[in-house]
């Protein structure tokens, strides 16, 4: 599936790595809700045994909430990136593959956490999770840099997106530490990450368009 082409130069079209890489996210995100349609009810009879069950759903839901938002705003990275990636090659490919394997662990992960949230590995295994999508993006940015995959940016612009993902990963790590302590509240540390993008002289997604794009299309995206 993988194996290199004849022709050296020969690249995928980047519209069916973005549909892939869009249902991925989709069903990840999807499948996340069965870690709150997995809780049983059995004992419950009355209004107020059901307002007692509920309550003691706070911590699955806030991992729920929490990991649904995550997912979407890494899509939201991917979706931003893809806006300037005009060809994608063979290593391309499996960084990306590789960042989706991460993703679809994301509700496994998860439910791991809703269930063994009193150990310390199950408090850590979600936030290390996201941490390797995190970084995974970061990496693909880069080597969309250094391949000449993005032909509308700047370096400097590139550089300074670049930045933004490092500033996103150094944040994901912070979160897998302090996750031991405080469980999946440590995921508000990534309300940081645009302040020391700032700091790091970074910005936190392509600011530039894309060239070509007066039929609604992008140059070399196949």
């Amino acid at each position: 599936m993988f194996a290199r082409r004849s022709h050296p130069g020969a690249t995928v079209s980047v519209r069916r790595v973005e549909a892939l890489t869009d249902g991925v996210f989709a069903i990840a995100a999807t499948l996340l809700v069965l870690g709150l349609t997995d809780q049983r009810f059995d004992d419950v009879s009355t209004d107020s045994a059901l307002a007692a069950a509920l309550q003691q759903l706070g911590q699955p839901v806030l991992t729920f909430v929490i990991s649904f938002l995550l997912l979407c705003l890494m899509w939201r990275t991917h979706v931003e990136q893809f806006e300037h990636i005009a060809r994608v090659d063979n290593l391309g490919i499996w960084i990306n593959t590789f960042r989706l394997l991460a993703v679809v662990f994301v509700p496994f992960t998860a439910s791991l956490s809703t269930d063994h949230g009193e150990l310390i590995l199950g408090r850590m295994l979600l936030p290390a999770n996201f941490f390797v999508v995190v970084m995974l993006g970061w990496v693909q940015w880069v080597w969309a840099s250094r391949s000449g995959a993005i032909p509308d940016l700047a370096p400097d612009d590139a550089r300074r997106i670049g930045r933004g993902g490092l500033s996103a990963t150094i944040v994901g790590a912070l979160v897998v530490a302090l996750s031991v302590w405080v469980g999946p509240w440590a995921f508000l540390l990534y309300l940081v990450d645009r302040l020391l993008t700032r700091i790091l002289g970074g910005t936190p997604s392509p600011t530039a368009a894309p060239v070509g794009r007066t039929d609604g299309s992008v140059d070399g995206r196949g």
